[in-house]
This record gives C-alpha cells, sequence and structure tokens, in this order.
C-alpha cells in the first residue's frame, strides 16, 4: 500500500483529489483507482477519520475490491480492532486464494498481532508459491521465530537466505544472535571460520567469532578476532565493546579502560560504556575514579541499575556501608528481577548483622535463581550462624532438589547434620556426596572439624578412598 510521490506536484493532485472526495455532498462516481489512491493516501498519514469516510465511500461502489478490503483491515488494525482486521483478511484470501500477496498481507496481520506461530505457517504456507523476494519471507520467519525462542528454527531459515546471498551482513548478526542462543559456539567457530575462508573481510564474521571465542571463555582468542573485525571496519563500536569485556575477563583492566575510550570518537557514550569503565577502575582498587564514572552513567541514564549496584559496592569496599545499603536498594529498586543484585545486597546485610533483612534478600536471591548455589550456602551459614540449625538443614534439603544433588550443597549439609546429632542420616548424605565427588570431603572438615573425630565419618571417607 506505500505510495512514493515522483514528486511535490503529483503529491499536491494526491491531496487535492482526495479533500475534493472527502468534501463531496454525495457520492460521485469514480474509478476504483482514485478510491484506492485517495484512502491509500489517508491511511499512510494516518488521517483514520478520513480513511474511513473515503472507504466508506468506495466499498458502497466496489464492495469487492481487495484493496479497499486490506486498507479497511490497516484501518481495524490501527483503531485497535485487530480481531476485525483478521477477519476481514481472512476473508479476503479464502475469495482470492491463489494471490499469495493477500496470504503474506495476512502473516504480517499475525505477526503485528502477536501470533507468531500462525503467522510462520502462514510464511511457509507462501513458500510453495512462487515469490519475488523469498529471501525476505525467510527473514520475517526468522524475526517469528526468534520472537518465540525457536532459534533452532531461526538457525536453519538464516542458513537458507545465506545460501541466496552470502554477503548478508544482517543475516551473519542474526545468525550470531542464534547460535549465541543454542549455546552451540563450537559449530558456531567452525561455520564463521569457514565463511571467513572465502570472505577474509567480513567484519560481522570476525565479530560472530569473537562473540563465541568469549562464551567459551577463550578471551584471548576473543580479542584477536574482535582486533580483526576493528581492522575490517573500524567504525563499528560492538567489536571495541566486545574486545573490552574480553579484556576485562583476563583481568587486564587498563587496556580495557582504553579501547573504551576509543568508542566516544566513534559515537556518543553509553551510561553501559561509563559503568564498564567505572567496573574496570573499581577492580584496580581506584576507588574514586570508579564513582567518577559509576556517576556519569547515572547522569546519562538515572535507571541504568548497574551503576546504581557498582556505587553501592565501591561504599561498601570503602567501608561506608551504611551508604552501600542506600545504593544497592536503589539499584534493586530499578531492577528487581536481578538475581545478582539481591545477592550483593543479602551479603552486605549480613555482614551488618541485620540479620531478618539478609534473611529475606537471601530468599529473594533463591526464589529468582535456585541454581545459585553460593547463595544456598550462604543463606545456610546465616542460619547456622544464628544457631537455627534445623532451618539451616531445612533449606540445604530444598537446596538439593533445586540443584540435583549438587555436592558441596551435600558435604555442607552432613556438617549441619553431624551437629544436629543426626549421624546416621548424615552418613547417607556423606556417602551420596563421596560418590559424586571424594575430594570434596576436605569441604566438610574445613567447615566442621570436629567431624574428623567422628570415628565413623573418617572410616566412611577411607572406605571410599
Amino acid at each position: 500500500m506505500d505510495k512514493n510521490f515522483d514528486n511535490e506536484n503529483e503529491e499536491s493532485e494526491i491531496y487535492q483529489k482526495a479533500n475534493d472526495m472527502l468534501n463531496e455532498e454525495v457520492s460521485i462516481f469514480h474509478d476504483i483507482e482514485d478510491f484506492e489512491l485517495v484512502a491509500d493516501f489517508y491511511i499512510e498519514n494516518l488521517e483514520l477519520e478520513n480513511t474511513k469516510v473515503i472507504l466508506e465511500k468506495g466499498l458502497n461502489q466496489y464492495p469487492n475490491s481487495p484493496t479497499l478490503l486490506m486498507i479497511l483491515c490497516e484501518y481495524d488494525f490501527l483503531k485497535g480492532d485487530k480481531i476485525k482486521a483478521l477477519k476481514t483478511m481472512k476473508n479476503i484470501v479464502e475469495v482470492h486464494p491463489y494471490n499469495v500477496d493477500y496470504l503474506l498481507e495476512l502473516a504480517n496481520l499475525n505477526a503485528r498481532s502477536g501470533d507468531s506461530l500462525e503467522a510462520i505457517r502462514l510464511y511457509e504456507e507462501s513458500l510453495n508459491f512462487e515469490l519475488e523476494d523469498i529471501e525476505a519471507v525467510y527473514m520475517d520467519i526468522v524475526f517469528e521465530c526468534q520472537r518465540i525462542k525457536d532459534f533452532e528454527k531461526a538457525l536453519s531459515y538464516l542458513k537458507k537466505v545465506m545460501e541466496i546471498t552470502s554477503d548478508n551482513e544482517m543475516t551473519l548478526f542474526e545468525m550470531g544472535i542464534s547460535y549465541g542462543e543454542l549455546n552451540r559456539e563450537k559449530e558456531a567457530i567452525k561455520y564463521f571460520k569457514a565463511y571467513l575462508d572465502n570472505d577474509p573481510y567480513s567484519y560481522v564474521a570476525w565479530f560472530n567469532l569473537g562473540n563465541m571465542y568469549a562464551k567459551l571463555g577463550k578471551n584471548k582468542k576473543s580479542v584477536f578476532a574482535f582486533d580483526y573485525s576493528i581492522v575490517t571496519n573500524d567504525k563499528f563500536p560492538a567489536a571495541y565493546y566486545g574486545k573490552a569485556n574480553a579484556y576485562i575477563q583476563l583481568t587486564e583492566y587498563k587496556k580495557a579502560i582504553k579501547v573504551l575510550n576509543s568508542t566516544f570518537i566513534l559515537e556518543q557514550p553509553h551510561a553501559f560504556v561509563y559503568c564498564m569503565i567505572g567496573e574496570c577502575h573499581e577492580k584496580l582498587e581506584d576507588y574514586s575514579k570508579a564513582l567518577y564514572f559509576y556517576e556519569k552513567s547515572i547522569e546519562l541514564d538515572n535507571d541504568f541499575a548497574d551503576a546504581w549496584i557498582g556505587i553501592g559496592v565501591v561504599k561498601d569496599l570503602t567501608k561506608k556501608f551504611q551508604e552501600a545499603v542506600k545504593y544497592l536498594e536503589k539499584g534493586i529498586e530499578k531492577a528487581p528481577s536481578n538475581p545478582q543484585f539481591w545477592y550483593l545486597y543479602a551479603e552486605l546485610l549480613s555482614k551488618l548483622k541485620l540479620e531478618n533483612d539478609a534473611k529475606l534478600a537471601f530468599s529473594k536471591v533463591i526464589e529468582l535463581d535456585p541454581n545459585n548455589t553460593d547463595a544456598w550456602l550462604d543463606y545456610s551459614n546465616l542460619l547456622y550462624e544464628n544457631k537455627l540449625v534445623n532451618e539451616a538443614t531445612a533449606l540445604l534439603e530444598n537446596g538439593l532438589k533445586a540443584n540435583d544433588g549438587h555436592d558441596e550443597l551435600r558435604y555442607r549439609l552432613v556438617a549441619y547434620l553431624l551437629k544436629k546429632g543426626d549421624l546416621e542420616n548424615a552418613k547417607k548424605n556423606l556417602q551420596l556426596a563421596l560418590a559424586e565427588n571424594y575430594k570434596g570431603h576436605e569441604q566438610l572438615f574445613d567447615f566442621y572439624p570436629a567431624s574428623k573425630e567422628i570415628n565413623e565419618i573418617v572410616e566412611l571417607i577411607k572406605k571410599f578412598k
């Protein structure tokens, strides 16, 4: 339905025709093309009330015009009546079952309505027709698959696009996203290496390769790949950010700061960049600079939770604990579903002997991230230190259910059971822990040295050795 006017005179003529038709006292007969042109003009300019008037006049004369009915669909959709719009579009497809453009428009409407599964079904049905731009349909399917997190199917269609046009940068980007979401880094590395053999100057392929190495923790290789991405396109900020992050993982914070500073000539500073620089200074124990950059981050985006948390961490490290609490609370207020923020908050409250508040915070951590075994251990330790051994024991039993018998949790549970005097249950759990990780029994001795003096425990450990 989009119209591109060749010049201002043509647009002026359309505008005049639209006004003439709109102001007619009675419905004068017009060619269908006039109604289509004017209705499309109004809908494109979001003049919905005028669109409605022209559609009523046009459909009165041409009630079966698919073009006018499609504009009616768009009108209903924009007015919020998605069900009516979809029903009208379905009727058009039923009347014209061999017109693939109508089928694609129905697919588009479903996609815009949020029904990705139906949209994908219709897009795939359109593949049975001869399509002018099959790549565009493939990409429509990709985006809908990504929306419902079906990255496997998304990747399969991305590969189809690459078979048609292998130099498609956007497709390469999307492939990197899909491979990453599927955690198939090794396969991705193989694919992008093969791609680079044919096109060694593809900055996107180098960028994807850097991301895959980073996900595998191969940060030196990641830096190498990001370097080549920058060499082939030194105006591509994402490669700089990737390289800086790899340096951070390598604890080469000064190098990371240098890379991040170089992005300021490429684009306006982002809150997350200032925050990353602040984090690097924090790791270098230059706390005044860390605070400066965290505050710069907040100046750009007051809702950037990481910067608030960063300030809280620095305040904690500089023993300004009450200030630290306030900043951590502010960060949590901005991002209440981040389990790591709650964990930092819980640890600080525990350190300040605010046991009840700490318990609530730890409970939030394991609610949001039940696989955080450190949180289960620290929470149980808080209970244990407050002589709530039964509560600590019950907590770890739940932690073991959530983490499939994690051996570190199991050894700590053994310690609590021994403290309670429940030797039989302690031995049962110790057997399970030893079978999972024999060397881990040193954790038991470190946490509860008295276990070394219990003959049955010592003999059981010897037996497993």
